[in-house]
């Protein structure tokens, strides 16, 4: 029995190829994909199509004449269907559209900066914030590329750190790397980092584990090096330009390197290293992650866009009003007036109680630009999506995000490394390694978080939850479409499908 089902071949009777199927949403006038579209059913599974317009439905038992499939997405009309009637893996929605002028007659003839408004006013009754149950996926897309990578040797008292070695060294790392990771979890708690406890039920790490491996061996001979000519009790003193100095022991080195960056840059480094070090715990990282986006999204208990909070800085446009579902929606692009603005998008506002539920938006200028004493940092594309429903009751509750972050680091200055040793008798000063470093590197991630269920949760059975311990990921060098076969995700895109690591 076939359990998985490319969206390009037909259906021919779904009960034939089991109980999992896929389909791609298009645009019945473009035929182009419809991404993010949402999907659910009448036995309890929601998803969203992904960028490509693909969506993949599982279920533990027969599909029935019962099970029926419904799609919605703005600005098109909504598909209802029994799952057993559909004939073809691909689902052309027809595009919606309706008088602005006439609609917006009826509705008070707002314009767009008075329902702007009225989305600011009373936020925090508009969504729910409370302590739930929310049944996630999560999926991480990084990538890196060196564009440079070079340290010049002027001194060396360790014989094997010589140029030859350094530059070997960085000849032997991979110029380009990509890696994923998804997990299946229940995060319980509210949009406080801490107060929430995350139970992942299944999770996997797409990477090279060749690279790694190459990694580990760069370090195992660095250590080996460096165990062989550095003394016991030995610390060390780096200097890095003419204003910065520390000392540390050698077992603190890494910490210390990233401590001793200019203070712009400091708190990057250390949340850099943070992190680093949290990646070696799958489940605390996962938990961190989650925590920090969540709490990200509120300030002062309601939740902070930017956008409305910094209103002034835009213009608003009306573009449209259509309907999700049964929701009626204005479609409302911004723009920078201000020079301190840095989005423009389009908001998603329900018309009959103005909340905000949908939101695109990417930057039109660098988030972050600066360079100090030979450090560079550079965030120059950042693009997000932000989906809200009505899981339980009347108010929104987060659906969907989608996070792609795109950013440059540049390392070009002179640094020293000082052994010193006050138990030798005698010399102080053991070893020396003095250099210039010429570092380059671009890095990007992307961020999707869909929440399938969200139930309410007492404090009473949140205090009741124990933390989850000894949690351990799969680790797989090529994607398998059968990997996640009988769970619902949100299905890969084309980057991922292909993703095979070099295991020769």
């Amino acid at each position: 029995m076939k359990k998985y089902l490319h969206p390009l071949f037909c259906l021919i009777g779904l009960s034939v190829f089991g109980q999992e199927v896929s389909f791609t949403v298009l645009d019945s006038l473009t035929k182009e994909s419809i991404p993010f579209a949402t999907i659910s059913t009448n036995f309890k599974q929601n998803s969203i199509t992904n960028e490509e317009g693909v969506f993949r439905l599982s279920k533990d038992q027969a599909f029935t004449l019962e099970d029926s499939l419904f799609i919605s997405s703005i600005g098109f009309k909504s598909f209802a269907e029994a799952l057993l009637k559909i004939k073809d893996s691909v689902i052309y929605l027809p595009q919606k559209t309706i008088e602005l002028n006439n609609v917006i007659l009826s509705q008070n003839n707002l314009s767009a900066e008075e329902i702007i408004k009225r989305v600011r006013q009373n936020v925090d009754e508009k969504y729910d914030l409370s302590l739930t149950k929310k049944l996630f996926f999560m999926r991480e897309s990084f990538y890196q590329e060196w564009d440079q990578l070079q340290m010049n040797l002027k001194k060396s008292t360790i014989k094997e750190f010589n140029q030859s070695f350094w530059d070997s060294l960085f000849l032997t790392l991979p110029k380009k790397d990509r890696w994923h990771t998804e997990s299946l979890g229940e995060l319980n708690g509210d949009w406080s980092r801490k107060n929430q406890k995350l139970h992942l039920i299944r999770a996997v790490d797409l990477a090279d584990t060749l690279k790694e491996k190459g990694y580990d061996q760069i370090d195992n001979k660095l250590t080996s090096i460096l165990e062989k000519s550095v003394k016991e009790k030995s610390y060390f003193k780096i200097k890095s330009g003419l204003f910065f100095s520390t000392k540390l022991d050698r077992n603190e080195l890494i910490d210390q390197v990233l401590d001793s960056l200019p203070a712009d840059s400091s708190g990057l480094a250390k949340k850099a290293l943070e992190e680093e070090k949290l990646k070696g715990n799958f489940h605390k990282y996962r938990q961190r992650k989650l925590g920090n986006f969540f709490e990200g999204l509120v300030k002062k208990n309601k939740l902070n866009f930017n956008v409305l909070e910094k209103a002034s800085w835009y213009t608003f446009e009306i573009m449209n009003f259509t309907f999700i579902e049964d929701i009626a929606v204005y479609q409302i692009k911004f723009e920078p007036k201000s020079s301190k603005a840095k989005f423009k998008g389009t908001l998603y506002v329900d018309a009959d109680n103005y909340a905000l539920i949908q939101l695109n938006y990417e930057n039109v200028k660098p988030l972050k630009d600066f360079s100090l004493l030979g450090i560079s940092l550079k965030v120059y594309r950042s693009k997000i999506l932000l989906k809200f429903a009505k899981f339980n009751g009347t108010n929104y509750q987060l659906q969907f995000c989608e996070r792609e972050v795109n950013y440059r680091v540049g390392v070009e200055r002179p640094i020293k490394f000082l052994e010193k040793n006050k138990y030798v008798k005698g010399r102080r000063k053991q070893n020396e390694l003095n250099a210039d470093l010429n570092i380059k590197l671009d890095q990007g991630e992307k961020f999707t978080l869909i929440i399938f269920e969200n139930t309410p949760l007492s404090q009473e059975k949140f205090q009741q939850i124990k933390p989850q311990k000894g949690f351990k990921q799969d680790k797989l060098n090529a994607y398998d479409p059968n990997y996640w076969r009988d769970y619902t995700i949100v299905e890969p895109n084309e980057v991922i499908r292909s993703f095979k690591a070099n295991t020769n």
